[in-house]
């Protein structure tokens, strides 16, 4: 199987999946927007606030920020300075965005494992927020996945920076 063809099979799952992710992200945010706004109007027009808005809000961008994670890196709108490396020549920066690549994954997926174990010692412990009661476990769940699938895409662009480095 040739380099092409591994990026190939791995775009053709993350893209979906982190297209799907990210739409949820939206739905999430458009959540996320009503539910302040109608806190303001209830806390400052009303004076009646929503009983544990503020825990909600942030379970909700909590949903926003990691299912938007792998669509960032699936559409490359990740930060990068680059300033210094674009002075290089094109296969040396083939090289180091390879190595960055790899680098990532590595710290990517330790923070996917963490956080999985973290998944499991919210869930045995019953953890919940104050206020509500909401259990955190489902939260933390769904911030592994949008790790996992950030580490997919970061595989992906590793084996595509690897084809570009050995392409004769």
């Amino acid at each position: 199987m040739s380099v092409e063809q591994i990026v190939t099979a791995i775009e053709k799952v993350v893209h979906p999946l982190s297209r799907l992710f990210n739409y949820g992200g939206f739905g999430f945010l458009f959540l996320l927007m009503l539910l302040v706004v109608a806190h303001v109007i209830g806390r400052y027009v009303l004076v009646f606030p929503i009983p544990g808005s503020v825990e909600l809000i942030e379970f909700l961008m909590v949903l926003v920020v990691f299912l938007g994670l792998a669509e960032c890196a699936v559409n490359r709108s990740n930060v990068s300075v680059d300033l210094f490396v674009n002075t290089l020549p094109k296969n040396t920066r083939t090289f180091i965005d390879a190595f960055t690549s790899l680098l990532s994954i590595a710290i990517v997926s330790l923070i996917t494992w963490q956080s999985a174990i973290q998944v499991k010692l919210l869930y045995q412990s019953g953890h919940t927020s104050g206020v509500l009661h909401i259990p955190h476990y489902p939260f933390a769940i769904v911030m592994v996945l949008g790790w996992a699938a950030f580490d997919l895409v970061l595989i992906g662009h590793f084996f595509e920076f690897l084809g570009r480095a050995f392409k004769k």
